[in-house]
């Protein structure tokens, strides 16, 4: 309470000194609208009040009574408006109360002048009086109503830092009148440190740019012509080309040009106090200490950028290495044609023809004279062989079996060759298949190899604002650094910096000042000795328990599991149970798990990923035998959306609220079909804080009776899904036949959970 209270004074302090030197900076000879400009910026509370009465003050001491009169009742005026409707929502757009000041400075300044009369001269400048109440206005309130609201950003918008330039130019008019030695102005000589400063940290455009304005409102303090400016703007152009070299090479540069500009202008009335104050001013300039001038330097370092130059070579590297697999994989794909065989039944009869009737005595009278009787005889025996798989006596019909002479012989000789057509058609099958599944993968690099190369294509968005903070801490560190901030297609923020220092930063409390710098949580993405990448925090984490339990008798569990988070902030749960149990199980699931979790690390999609893995190990099952089931949840830990992939796998149970929902599938177990277009089972789902998945091998339930696990489940109340998991081993009505595992992953809201 006693901070809260020290730092409210200090707003009402600087209220009123704000306003009370405001309204000392006189312009055109004798206008000074910026104390009320200030008042009407300032609103209707008590800092409003501090500001009113700064400004009155001001009037009243540095302008006497009666010209004092004329503005402090503008001020006076302005306050009742926004005191009497503080509550009107008109009045809280930016340029209500701005416009308002203008119009009542226009309203007293208006009885005033017609006291003496209306000149072309006095409606131009009360034109501009009005327009620079209004302008002032809108400045100040860029600058004092964050600080009323209590913000603590340190982010400067272009609005602020021209507002921020505006006040600055505002005190140094008001400083101006105010001699040190002489004529020397203590106004123009702080205004000579300010281009000074700006131009050794910025570069020649900052240097000109300051100079030619802060000129300017010298000389429309002085009330003369542009000579200030003239001066002020070139000198801080030629201090700028010695920007971050020595000072005293920038001082230097400066001196010598403003003495040019003093001798340029001899003729028309430069004073030459103006040698003396540039003098002073640099003596200043050398003594100011390096730390303020390099946090100046935030202001006038242009916004960083991701760069794109290396990000658009991969990606056109990616590009063509995916049309190059994915030409490979139409060639090979209408390559693969079925090769030109003998499956046509009739070379079955050919073939034992060959053998058995080339040397019969019947061999003409059957196939010759009597073609069309043997022909048919044999194609009527040709569908129950097939049906059958082998042929018997009982298929052909009676009066070729009875005439032939060697039907025993011909008949296994029929069948012998009618194995070996089965045995050809199926091998021919599987040869066809593995080319499609190698074909497929090729078609699945392609695809690969385009999305990342898409990715790499994404905009990404930078953030100005944040780059600002960004440098301003950086600088703060000292050293050499680099940095960006944007947002990628998802608007995500992401922060890289470079350096020799990143991993000091890394290791000290300087990196939990940096991500405090950014409206959202940040956390640590990757870290090197010399690069650093932050990226925004997701909303919501898994809290994940896991039971298992190996089969009776065995050493080693067939099932296999894990769980991991990709960068993209993608939550990955993986469950696999091998065929059978023992050492041959747990290999095959291990395989199948580490391939799976290797291609999803990878960036693949998730699908694709399966459907390769299938491919792979259907290859393998054709000489080892061996398949497995899989269970994947996929759970995007930004929005809580996810899906369900299974292969064949046990039943999930989705816990919401009270609601158990079950999530069966139909798909085969990966690895047991050969077909390379064979899909898994695709459940898309939603989470929300305190929802719950729970994962199961096959042995833990049987399918007929999951009753007790609903109940079971219906009853988590979310303390500890790791006791949840040994529950449903410990509890469950079968006994361990069979290798059982259970995984329970609950999801929280990072902030509540922390």
């Amino acid at each position: 309470m006693q901070a809260s209270a020290l730092l409210r004074s200090a707003d009402v302090g600087i209220h009123f000194t704000l306003a009370a030197i405001c309204s000392g900076a006189s312009i055109f000879g004798g206008y000074a609208p910026f104390g009320v400009s200030l008042v009407g910026a300032a609103g209707s509370g008590v800092c409003g009040a501090a500001a009113l009465l700064g400004a009155v003050f001001g009037y009243f001491a540095l302008m006497g009574f009666v010209d004092g009169l004329r503005y402090a009742s503008a001020a006076i005026l302005t306050f009742s408006v926004q005191f009497a409707f503080y509550d009107l929502k008109a009045l809280r757009h930016p340029w209500v109360m701005p416009a308002c000041a203008g119009f009542l400075t226009g309203c007293t300044s208006f009885i005033y002048l017609s006291e003496h009369g209306w000149r072309t001269v006095d409606v131009i400048y009360f034109l501009l009086e009005c327009f620079v109440t209004a302008g002032g206005c809108w400045c100040y309130r860029q600058l004092l109503l964050p600080l009323r609201c209590g913000h603590s950003d340190r982010i400067l918008s272009p609005q602020r830092r021209a507002s921020l330039v505006f006040l600055l130019c505002t005190l140094l008019i008001a400083l101006s009148p105010i001699s040190l030695f002489g004529h020397i102005s203590l106004g123009r000589t702080l205004a000579i440190v300010m281009v000074l400063a700006v131009a050794w940290q910025g570069n020649c455009t900052s240097g000109a740019v300051l100079g030619l304005i802060a000129g300017l409102s010298m000389d429309i303090a002085a009330n003369s012509n542009p000579m200030y400016a003239m001066a002020f703007g070139i000198s801080g152009l030629c201090a700028g080309f010695y920007h971050h070299k020595k000072r005293r090479y920038a001082a230097l540069a400066y001196v010598l040009t403003n003495s040019a500009a003093v001798l340029w202008t001899w003729e028309y009335g430069l004073p030459i106090s103006i040698l003396y104050e540039t003098v002073l001013a640099s003596i200043g300039f050398l003594l100011l200490p390096e730390r303020p001038l390099r946090r100046l330097g935030i202001w006038l370092i242009p916004e960083a950028a991701p760069s794109t130059d290396h990000r658009q070579l991969v990606q056109k590297k990616l590009e063509a290495t995916a049309q190059a697999f994915r030409t490979l994989y139409e060639t090979m794909r209408t390559g693969f044609r079925p090769p030109s065989n003998d499956n046509d039944i009739a070379t079955i009869f050919d073939r034992a023809a060959c053998r058995v009737c080339k040397f019969c005595t019947l061999c003409a009278d059957c196939w010759e004279k009597n073609y069309v009787t043997t022909f048919n005889a044999l194609n009527d025996a040709t569908q129950a062989m097939l049906e059958r798989g082998q042929g018997e006596a009982g298929d052909f019909p009676q009066y070729f079996s009875s005439r032939c002479i060697h039907f025993a012989k011909f008949l296994s000789a029929v069948n012998q060759e009618l194995t070996a057509l089965l045995y050809r058609r199926q091998y021919q099958h599987k040869i066809q298949q593995s080319r499609l599944m190698v074909c497929s993968q090729y078609g699945e690099m392609a695809s690969l190899l385009g999305k990342a190369a898409s990715e790499l294509s994404e905009e990404l968005v930078p953030e100005p604002r944040y780059n600002t903070a960004l440098h301003q801490f950086l600088l703060s560190l000292g050293g050499e650094w680099q940095g960006c901030t944007y947002r990628d297609s998802r608007g995500l923020l992401w922060v890289e910096l470079s350096g020799l220092e990143c991993q000091l930063l890394a290791s000290s409390n300087a990196l939990s000042q940096l991500m405090s710098l950014f409206p959202v949580p940040m956390r640590m993405e990757e870290q090197l000795p010399n690069r650093l990448i932050l990226v925004q925090q997701e909303p919501f984490m898994a809290i994940a328990g896991v039971a298992a339990q190996k089969k009776d008798g065995e050493t080693v569990s067939g099932d296999a599991g894990t769980y991991f988070k990709r960068s993209d902030g993608t939550l990955y749960v993986l469950l696999c149970d091998g065929m059978g149990s023992g050492i041959h199980a747990n290999r095959e699931s291990t395989l199948a798990l580490r391939l799976l979790e290797q291609f999803l690390q990878a960036g693949m999609e998730t699908e694709h990923a399966l459907k390769t893995l299938n491919t792979a190990l259907a290859l393998r099952e054709e000489e080892l035998g061996a398949f497995t089931t899989i269970d994947l949840l996929q759970l995007n830990l930004y929005t809580g959306d996810g899906i369900l992939f299974k292969f064949g796998a046990a039943p999930t149970y989705l816990k919401k609220g009270s609601t158990i929902r079950r999530i069966t599938g139909t798909s085969l177990p990966a690895g047991l079909s050969l077909d390379p277009n064979t899909n898994p089972d695709r459940t898309p789902i939603h989470l929300n804080a305190g929802d719950c998945v729970l994962m199961i091998s096959d042995g833990v339930c049987s399918i007929e009776d999951d009753q007790w696990i609903r109940e079971l489940f219906s009853a988590f109340t979310g303390e500890s899904p790791k006791e949840l998991a040994k529950q449903l081993l410990t509890q469950s009505p079968q006994t361990a036949t069979d290798d059982r595992t259970a995984l329970v992953v609950q999801l929280m809201e990072r902030e509540k959970s922390a």
